[in-house]
């Protein structure tokens, strides 16, 4: 039993280029609402947008990170 048990299992190119496509289609979404609050001055709207888009970041962030782990692990 070398390896852990709740170990996460690496993610394949397909899924890593889906999790990467899925969540840049969305950035014209955020881009979109972000400039709607700006003009209309609602700052809840504003900071509704602007954790979306952190978010959005940390998740792109983690699938790299995860996909990056997975090739040293196979080396």
């Amino acid at each position: 039993m070398s390896k852990k048990k709740n170990a996460a299992k690496a993610r394949g190119t397909f899924g890593t280029l889906f999790a990467i496509g899925s969540s840049v289609t969305l950035a014209p979404v955020l881009a979109r609402r972000f400039k709607e609050a700006r003009v209309k001055g609602d700052k809840l709207a504003l900071a509704d947008a602007a954790v979306s888009a952190a978010a959005l970041t940390v998740g792109v962030l983690q699938v790299l990170r995860s996909r990056r782990g997975a090739g040293k692990n196979e080396s």
